[in-house]
């Protein structure tokens, strides 16, 4: 009996060590912040080779680590390049067939470029000041890139003052010239190490980005007349003659263009613009045109597209690709949450479709007749796919192994009514196995822009697997007011910040509750920039949330629109001394500051230049001064991404706790001290 017994013991502990053998190990907010991704593929213009950056964060060392490797397209071989904690960016060919980088020392970067026959990279720039992007010559002799301006001439009324009387700041505008980069001329110094560096724009323009002609004479160049990183939506394309330093603007004012690039042949110029001049960039759908360089004519390529063509922001990420032979153009696009490559035929306009990917595409390249681009998934960080253009692309490298011990899931993809009959796309990710009818404590998350939306992508910043994890439902969704959907979707908040898409918010949380998937006692809200804003909004407008997490948010927009990026406010409002400060003050969060009773953290980056800090330091004495639990956390020489390894896992850890001891009761996570109301 008693050796049956033991036999019965040794059996139930085999079983169970084999359960607990099984059982993934947990995926924690520094596994998740650690984990890989590739960056920047770029193919050689043979297409023979593609480059990309492989990029993750160290926890211990805080900072980011990259690296550089190669592919070869045939055969698939896979070597790495770089060793170095350098920085590494910038990834692109020199003509002659050498990969050429940025590799920041001294905390200036400068252009280098590896031969690829066993010989040490060398830099082939020494800018004083560094380099912040650049584009090589046809001839692989030139570069021209965007550099610090020549110092301005001094200004002699105020060098001859008193030195103790020269303690002011004077402004003609808000940045100052000379903090702002202008495109330069400049010889590899592998070339020509004396030739003397020349100037192309000035102030007031503020360049972005330059392509060169095949005949390495003219530079299509996108830039903004106003010259102002805070109003960055009204750019323009220009060409610019290098003999002569003269620029002929092409695109008119009334429409946004940017992105040009050139032919094979150098005979047509291809560019994004907006569709419709009636509304600025950010409410606008962008068509591809190709304007005769001979002729002047200009014709658009897409005019019967409804979704998002460049990307899925409201503005494109990158020039459209030409084919080797100018028959095609090559671009990303978005449609609902997919985001797939698209033909546009450049002689008879239309589009085609050419991938239908599970995931979403990013990084596009072409070089040859050879494309690449990445994959990801919202369980998966991504492969690096090569192929022929025209046929159907193979996977060369993957970093999706770093997370299948954790076993993600793929989250499941809702479309639910939102306010007045319109549908909204969003993701659920459930908690280990949990079903959709559990009544599962829940957390809201909204996407930044608002002219954004969110896909079947991988994401560097938002834990909503390891949220998850720790027992949550969490839902992402996609109101009205975000790009992928057509242009009325995206005009769906004009003028309407925080109204109509939480309208939206409410009737999809509203059918999450009908299907018994969450708590409606158990509810959390979150969001990041006009997230954040919509995080501020949600809790000045309802109860039903028991806590709160706002990230770069927008609290009072009467006052935003001249501390922050003021595009945002402009293209979406009508001047508030003219016609819109009293409705911009009724859609503002801070007129309903009084109603708000949830707990309510609030963190920012100190240094955010495009969303002011102030706006989250009025939002939490507004809710300090009516007792409402909340606390406020600032990170110094952080921007509008919170970005630095241990300030990332710092804020995301914050927000886990808040969730955890609002929503699950966990006393020893990590809520507010209860606010003290001002007596009235």
């Amino acid at each position: 009996m008693v050796r049956r017994l033991l036999l019965f013991v040794c059996l139930l502990s085999a079983i169970a060590g084999v359960a607990l053998a099984d059982e993934a190990p947990d995926f924690t907010l520094e596994k998740f912040l650690a984990v890989p991704v590739l960056m920047s593929p770029s193919v050689s213009p043979d297409g023979r080779l593609v480059a990309w950056r492989q990029t993750h964060r160290d926890l211990a060392d805080d900072k980011r680590v990259t690296r550089l490797y190669l592919g070869d397209v045939k055969s698939g071989d896979v070597r790495q390049l770089s060793f170095t904690d350098a920085g590494t960016g910038g990834l692109a060919w020199r003509p002659d067939g050498s990969l050429s980088f940025l590799r920041t020392e001294d905390d200036a970067a400068q252009v280098w470029v590896n031969p690829l026959d066993g010989s040490e990279p060398r830099p082939v720039t020494a800018v004083e000041g560094g380099v912040g992007a650049y584009w090589w010559s046809p001839d692989g002799e030139f570069l021209v890139v965007l550099a610090d301006p020549a110092p301005a001439a001094e200004d002699t009324t105020e060098s001859e003052m008193p030195a103790d009387r020269q303690d002011w700041q004077v402004y003609d505008r808000i940045e100052h010239p000379d903090e702002y980069q202008q495109l330069w001329l400049v010889a590899a110094t592998d070339v020509d190490a004396d030739f003397e560096p020349r100037q192309l724009t000035f102030a007031p323009r503020h360049p972005y980005e330059a392509a060169w002609s095949p005949d390495g004479k003219t530079l299509a160049v996108t830039y903004n007349a106003r010259f102002s990183s805070l109003i960055d939506e009204e750019q323009q394309i220009g060409l610019l003659d290098l003999a002569s330093g003269e620029m002929e603007t092409i695109t008119g004012p009334e429409r946004h263009s940017s992105a040009a690039s050139f032919s094979p042949d150098g005979t047509r110029l291809a560019y994004f613009t907006d569709r419709d001049e009636e509304y600025r960039a950010y409410l606008n759908l962008k068509d591809v045109v190709v304007r005769d360089l001979g002729t002047g004519e200009v014709r658009v390529l897409t005019g019967d597209v409804d979704y998002t063509l460049g990307g899925y922001g409201s503005t494109p990420g990158a020039a459209p690709k030409w084919g080797p032979k100018g028959r095609y153009l090559y671009v990303a696009g978005a449609q609902g949450t997919d985001l797939d490559l698209y033909r546009i035929d450049a002689r008879r306009g239309g589009v085609k479709q050419m991938t239908d990917l599970d995931g979403s595409l990013f990084g596009l390249s072409v070089g040859g007749d050879r494309y690449a681009y990445l994959e990801t998934a919202l369980d998966k960080p991504g492969a690096l796919f090569v192929g022929k253009l025209g046929a159907a692309a193979r996977e060369m490298v993957s970093v999706n192994d770093s997370v299948a011990e954790y076993d993600l899931f793929a989250a499941h993809k809702l479309t639910l009514p939102g306010y007045d009959g319109v549908m909204v796309d969003g993701f659920l990710f459930l908690p280990p196995g949990a079903s959709e009818t559990d009544r599962l404590p829940a957390i809201i998350e909204m996407h930044g822009g608002p002219y954004s939306r969110y896909g079947n992508a991988w994401t560097t910043r938002y834990p909503w697997q390891v949220l998850a994890k720790s027992g949550f439902a969490v839902f992402i969704l996609n109101p009205r007011g975000g790009t992928g959907y057509g242009a009325e979707f995206l005009r769906g908040v004009y003028r309407n910040f925080g109204t109509n898409d939480f309208k939206d918010i409410m009737a999809a949380v509203d059918a999450l509750v009908e299907r018994g998937t969450v708590d409606p006692d158990r509810l959390g809200f979150t969001g990041y920039s006009y997230g954040g804003l919509m995080t501020d909004v949600v809790v000045s407008r309802t109860d039903r949330f028991r806590s709160a997490v706002s990230i770069a948010g927008i609290w009072n927009y009467t006052s935003a629109m001249g501390q922050n990026n003021s595009q945002l406010f402009i293209d979406s409002y009508d001047q508030p001394w003219d016609k819109d400060l009293q409705l911009m003050w009724e859609h503002s969060p801070a007129s309903r500051a009084g109603q708000i009773v949830t707990p309510t953290l609030v963190m920012h980056g100190l240094d955010d230049e495009p969303v002011d800090p102030r706006q989250s330091i009025e939002m939490f004495h507004y809710l300090q001064l009516n007792g409402v639990d909340s606390r406020l956390v600032l990170y110094p020489g952080e921007g509008h991404g919170i970005n630095r390894p241990s300030h990332m896992l710092d804020y995301e850890s914050r927000e886990l706790a808040w969730f955890r001891h609002y929503l699950l009761g966990d006393e020893e996570a990590a809520g507010a001290e209860p606010a003290v109301p001002v007596e009235e």
